[in-house]
């Protein structure tokens, strides 16, 4: 076989490979005495929890196996969320949370990757929550959050689904709607990324 040949098939194999997971961990930022985000009674914990749960049962029905970080308002440390990103082999690992800016002007969502693994599978999710929620595009970025920097195992993503902090996006995520639109969007994200 030509060498060309052998190459092309290795790469295609490492690609299969990167895709080929069966386990989502998902990982709802903050709880417990950690509100996250928050203005008035609106506690990006609370916005976090219900929107993981809903990506969960998502997910479920796809067939996909779910692990979450946590499934109630408890405080879990950054590195415990890592290390459960870390504990499962053919996984890749979410953490959703929700946004802040001072003064309030900071709208729409984005995705962060801290290591190449994690560039394609944020893509994905970004595109498909931009799609299904037709909130401002604010990119895949770059950044060096613990718990996606410390889940080094597996493909790793943090998801940011809209600014607490400014009323338009606040008031909307109060109502189920928005944040089934935001599940949605991660949830096909990740079901597109597997099947790529």
């Amino acid at each position: 076989m030509p060498r060309t040949c052998s190459t092309f098939l290795f790469i295609l194999f490492l690609a299969a490979r990167i895709h080929a997971f069966d386990t989502v961990i998902l990982d709802a930022g903050h709880g417990g005495h950690d509100r996250g985000a928050a203005i008035g009674h609106v506690y990006e914990k609370h916005l976090a929890l219900d929107t993981t749960r809903r990506v969960q049962q998502l997910l479920t029905s796809a067939g996909l196996k779910v692990v979450m970080t946590r499934n109630t308002d408890v405080f879990i440390p950054l590195q415990g969320r890592s290390a459960i990103g870390n504990s499962r082999s053919n996984a890749i690992f979410v953490s959703i949370h929700y946004n802040h800016s001072r003064g309030g002007s900071g709208h729409g969502i984005e995705t962060f990757h801290c290591h190449r693994t994690g560039y394609q599978l944020a893509a994905y999710i970004q595109a498909y929550m931009v799609k299904e929620s037709g909130l401002q595009n604010r990119g895949v970025k770059r950044a060096n959050f613990h718990v996606i920097r410390a889940t080094t195992n597996n493909p790793a993503v943090l998801v940011e689904c809209g600014f607490v902090s400014n009323r338009s996006e606040r008031n909307a995520m109060i109502a189920g709607n928005y944040r089934n639109q935001i599940a949605e969007g991660i949830a096909k994200g990740i079901i597109a990324y597997r099947q790529k």
